[in-house]
């Protein structure tokens, strides 16, 4: 259960190919763990080529600098990639999450691939359940996008 409503925002940095890239961003403030949740979806509307996985850290920046959780250290956030059929990633896939290692230096975030790790089935459906996340579709509907 979390404390708070999952505060929501569209997320746009430039990818580190050079061109705009978006995503949906979500705070979570679970009552039970000590620093915030950030999970970014990937959208069909962002190209497979500027996914949020290959540029993590750039489109955590930019998710940090709309969501950030007053009066909380950066590098305590847990981060997550979350993907599925509302992706340009395989949107014929089941739901996933992939937690993220990231750290951050005062200014921006920074890892790697090896920072990511994939969470089962079940991982992903009870932390979803766990958070109360809308849909993608719905969180983008509540933002004005389809």
């Amino acid at each position: 259960m979390t404390t708070n409503p999952p505060v929501s925002a569209l997320v746009t940095w430039t990818h580190t190919l050079g061109r705009p890239a978006i995503c949906l961003g979500r705070l979570i403030m679970p009552a039970t763990a000590p620093a915030p949740v950030v999970v970014l979806s990937e959208i069909a509307q962002n190209s497979d080529a500027l996914g949020i996985s290959g540029d993590f850290p750039a489109a955590a920046t930019a998710a940090w600098a709309v969501l950030a959780a007053p009066h909380t250290d950066p590098g305590q956030v847990s981060w997550y990639a979350h993907h599925g059929p509302f992706s340009s990633y395989d949107p014929t896939g089941p739901e996933t999450l992939t937690e993220v290692t990231l750290t951050h230096d005062g200014a921006s975030f920074h890892g790697d691939l090896v920072g990511h790790r994939l969470l089962s089935s079940l991982d992903t459906h009870r932390l979803l359940e766990q958070w109360q996340l809308d849909s993608v579709a719905v969180a983008l509907g509540k933002l004005g996008r389809r």
